[in-house]
This record gives structure tokens, sequence and C-alpha cells, in this order.
């Protein structure tokens, strides 16, 4: 894949997912209030959110590792693949979730704009859980021939590749933190903004949302 292909890629992933958590953020303290289904799809939203940036982080610290010589090819791929793997299931369950909310919209609607936005979920989760099935076998293959110890000599103190596996885990963890702490910042900060801007509509006190 060719450099310009990624920065794209990154770019747009990391828009979708800041838009996800914005998105989020506009009806985070609505949907606390009313509970139920409306805060379930809330959290989806900020589960897909948060992976998507999880992602994101993944590429950039991986491609910056393996630029300094941190990590060689089969550790940068073991970590993609054990952030793919952490993320994956998360992905298709919240977007499960959300296609099912994305069709009832439409079933209650009937507008051409909630059709659209019900046929595009629906193609994202089939295309999702279908590259999961070959891509999920891929990705433990990996994990399994990086981490699981065979290439790996039995003094770990000075063994090259156990250090290069310790790293490329401690990527994924600040990877899959980074990820959940960005979406929870523009969540808290989207919630505040919109909770001033009702107040100064309606001429009231800003509530206090956490």
């Amino acid at each position: 894949m060719s450099e310009l292909m990624i920065f794209v890629l990154v770019v747009l992933n990391f828009a979708i997912s800041w838009f996800n958590a914005w998105s989020v953020g506009r009806s985070w303290a609505e949907t606390a209030a009313a509970g139920g289904w409306v805060r379930l799809m809330s959290w989806a939203g900020a589960i897909m959110s948060a992976c998507g940036f999880t992602w994101v982080y993944l590429v950039i610290l991986g491609l910056i590792a393996s630029g300094l010589g941190k990590l060689d090819r089969l550790y940068v791929e073991a970590m993609f693949s054990l952030g793919y793997l952490t993320i994956i299931v998360p992905i298709i369950v919240s977007g499960l979730l959300i296609t099912v909310d994305s069709w009832a919209h439409f079933w209650r609607r009937r507008s051409l704009g909630s059709g659209a936005v019900a046929g595009w979920n629906s193609f994202a989760q089939v295309y999702n859980t279908y590259q999961a099935m070959s891509a999920i076998p891929q990705a433990l293959s990996i994990v399994k021939e990086a981490f699981g110890g065979r290439r790996r000599s039995s003094d770990s103190k000075t063994d090259p590749r156990a250090a290069m596996a310790a790293f490329a885990i401690a990527l994924v963890i600040v990877a899959v933190i980074g990820g959940a702490l960005t979406t929870t910042l523009i969540v808290r900060a989207t919630t505040r903004r919109h909770a001033r801007d009702v107040a100064v509509r309606y001429g009231g006190q800003e509530p206090a949302y956490a």
C-alpha cells in the first residue's frame, strides 16, 4: 500500500471517529436520562469511535516504530494483528446494534435519507463480518508466531525478539488507551458545549454534565 493511500485512510478514519464521538456527545446527557435502547446506541457509537481512533494510533505508532528500527516486519504485523483482534469484536457487535437501530428508524420514517443510512450500515456490517472471518485466523496465526515463544531464546533478557514482542504489546496497549481517552475527551467537551448552547438558546442556566 502506498504512503499516500495510508495517509488518506488514516485521515479518513480519524475524521469518521471524531464525527462519531461528536455525535455521541451531542446526545450523551439526553440518552443518560432516557436510558434503555437510546443509551445503548450512545455506547455503541462511542465504542466505534474509540476503536477507530485506536486503529489510527496503531498505524501511526507502528510506522514510527518500524521507521526507527524498534520493530522488524514480523512484529509490526503482529502489533497490527493484536490490535485488530482487540477491536474487531467490539466493532462487529456495536455495528450490528447500530444497523438494527438504523433499520428501525427507516421503518418508522420511510425516507430516502434513513433508507440510505440503513443500507450503508448494512453494507459496512456485512463487509466487516466477512472480512473478520478470514482476517481473524490470519491475525491469530501472526500473533502466535510472534508472541508464542518458539522464535525466542530461553534468555529473554538478551533476546532482541523478546524485547520487540514486549514493545509491540506495549504499543497496542497505548493505542487502545489513547483511542478510549480521545473519544472520552471529545464526548465530554461536546456535551458541555451542547449544554451551553441549549442554555443560551432558551435563556436558562447551563446544567452540570460530566
